[in-house]
């Protein structure tokens, strides 16, 4: 498997709106997240986006991404479901100014599977009806595995906030790049981006994550947990490589160089847009 950071930054982004502080300045653009996962298969393969941010349009296109097989939601806040409406654009038949006479327009994407958080698909349900017929949003339940393609989508409870933002992390199994593992051995990717605290070990349906991304209040910031409080409830969740995500320049008032720094100092990888691993 293939995965992408196609945003690493924090629901403010890098930069922040309206700053001119020196860390916005100075650093690379951030993203909000998201996470695509992708198997070999040129045309042929499968690929799964974990969140939509807002900017999903441009990270898309950036990572030469134009069709899509399953998209999956953590929770509803605008830095990981905003991008919605931007999916949304991508199955209308036609110009909303043109006339049935004229037909379509500009080409309709293949159909994709979005699977939501009830929470999620109450609120579009009422606010964005149309949404939610033509993007087919269907609820993912804790504990429930999807599968797509040769990839499995497990969803997993997290606490961010409950009970006012019911929110879910992902575990993706699939094909490892490695050929000795094989199919009996599939890779693991843990998706846990917003956490208040950090989940219960014995409630995560694997024992080990060859690749892990996991908040980015490990780094400091703390803007959903006490760093050193979710350091160590993530520890024992045992991976290979753990990747931050939500990162900011701004919120840390660090430079880039010092954000990496402190990450490689807790044992995170620190990303920037775009970065990818395969597993």
């Amino acid at each position: 498997m293939r995965c992408t950071l196609l945003g690493t930054g924090d629901a403010v982004g890098v930069p922040a709106p309206l700053c001119d502080c020196e860390y916005c300045e100075e650093s690379d653009p951030r993203r909000r997240p998201g996470l695509l996962v992708e198997t070999e298969g040129g045309g042929d393969g499968t690929t799964v986006l974990l969140d939509v941010p807002p900017d999903v349009t441009s990270a898309l296109h950036d990572a030469g991404v134009t069709d899509l097989d399953a998209v999956f939601l953590t929770h509803g806040h605008y830095d990981h479901a905003a991008g919605l409406s931007e999916l949304n654009h991508a199955r209308y038949e036609r110009h909303l100014l043109n006339g049935p006479e004229l037909g379509h327009d500009h080409p309709v994407s293949d159909p994709f599977s979005v699977r939501v958080p009830r929470s999620v698909l109450q609120t579009y349900a009422t606010r964005r009806p149309r949404l939610v017929d033509r993007l087919g949003l269907t609820v993912v339940p804790p504990g429930e595995r999807v599968a797509v393609g040769p990839l499995t989508v497990e969803a997993v409870r997290v606490d961010h906030g409950e009970p006012l933002f019911p929110t879910l992390g992902y575990v993706v199994r699939g094909p490892s790049t490695e050929p000795e593992r094989g199919a009996v051995d599939p890779a693991v990717v843990g998706y846990l981006p917003d956490l208040d605290a950090a989940p219960d070990p014995e409630a995560m349906p694997v024992g080990r994550f060859d690749l892990l991304y996991a908040e980015g209040s490990v780094l400091g910031a703390e803007l959903h947990a006490d760093a050193a409080a979710l350091r160590d409830g993530l520890a024992p969740l045992a991976a290979d490589r753990r990747v931050a995500t939500n990162v900011s320049e701004h919120m840390l008032r660090l430079h880039t160089p010092a954000v990496e720094a402190r990450g490689r100092e807790v044992g995170y990888e620190v990303w920037r847009d775009g970065d990818a691993a395969t597993v």
